[in-house]
């Protein structure tokens, strides 16, 4: 025959104990247990409080038309250009003036280059070395508000006259930025006074921009030499997202503080309440157990 439940009742258990005792005092010791103890694990386990976090954007680049460069020929002789008037004026006796291109692609139309391709050629036929200077001006906007003025510099040795260099531009940060807080402290020229021709040193403006906070770095360069009757050097620079390196403001880095916490509340407090249960239910302190019957 089937039987059918038509009443039950639930067990409701109290555990009674006076104010001032040892069972009071474990009840109190267990409870801050649960609130305080997921703090201090998340706290000695470090990076309970986040004070840097990463988040990706492609920057907006712009060749800024400014070149510095300095050839060497099988002889041993020094030849150099560059796009800035008074430099070439002081340097009249090494010029070697090329034609120069510039292509700037953006493959996927959200208004951000994607790729810039640099070519200068040269009416050199025995060019043995070459040291390049490329200024872009370089900003991002989503969250954090940056923008400079940034080198790249490429040295390549080369045994043809046909050289071709292919990287991808990364940022450099030694130190995080702020969120929505402007940042212009590097858009200004590189050259300080460009009427002087010491300025145009590739040696002190590398110093300085390896000095700075933030720059930029020419990645994952591959080199490609190609037989030419005159020297032409061709540089393909990728623009791929970056990622930046940020300080989250205050109700960011507690929606990541309380994430942690409450994870490991739900642990401790399962455990310490499996604790409370076993110490209670098997009277290992002193208490008065009262039963009381829910009738549903």
């Amino acid at each position: 025959m089937t039987l059918t439940s038509i009443y039950k009742k639930g067990l409701h258990v109290k555990y009674l104990s006076p104010t001032c005792s040892v069972a009071m005092l474990f009840h109190v010791f267990s409870v801050a247990a649960i609130i305080i103890l997921p703090a201090l694990v998340a706290f000695y386990t470090r990076n309970l409080w986040v004070g840097e976090l990463t988040y990706s954007e492609q920057p907006d680049l712009q060749f800024k038309y400014k070149i510095l460069a300095f050839l060497k020929d099988s002889a041993g002789e020094s030849h150099v250009w560059s796009t800035y008037p008074t430099f070439n004026t002081l340097s009249q006796d090494f010029l070697a003036v090329p034609s120069v291109s510039v292509l700037e692609e953006d493959g996927n139309r959200d208004g951000k280059v994607d790729t810039v391709n640099i070519t200068l050629q040269f009416d050199k036929s025995d060019i043995t070395s070459i040291q390049i200077l490329l200024v872009f001006q370089y900003q991002l906007s989503a969250f954090c508000n940056l923008v400079m003025e940034t080198p790249i510099f490429v040295q390549k040795t080369v045994d043809e006259q046909s050289l071709m260099v292919f990287g991808d531009l990364h940022l450099q940060q030694s130190k995080v930025l702020q969120p929505h807080n402007p940042n212009t402290e590097y858009n200004i020229s590189i050259i300080e006074n460009t009427n002087v021709l010491q300025s145009y040193d590739l040696a002190t403006i590398l110093a300085v921009t390896s000095s700075r906070a933030l720059t930029t770095k020419l990645d994952e360069v591959y080199t490609a030499t190609l037989p030419a009757t005159s020297f032409t050097a061709s540089y393909v620079i990728n623009v791929p997202k970056q990622s930046v390196r940020y300080e989250p403001g205050f109700w960011e880095a507690l929606k990541y503080a309380w994430m942690q916490y409450i994870a490991l509340l739900v642990i401790s407090r399962y455990v310490i309440c499996r604790v409370r249960a076993f110490v209670f239910e098997n009277m290992i302190v002193t208490t008065l157990r009262h039963d009381n019957v829910k009738m549903t």
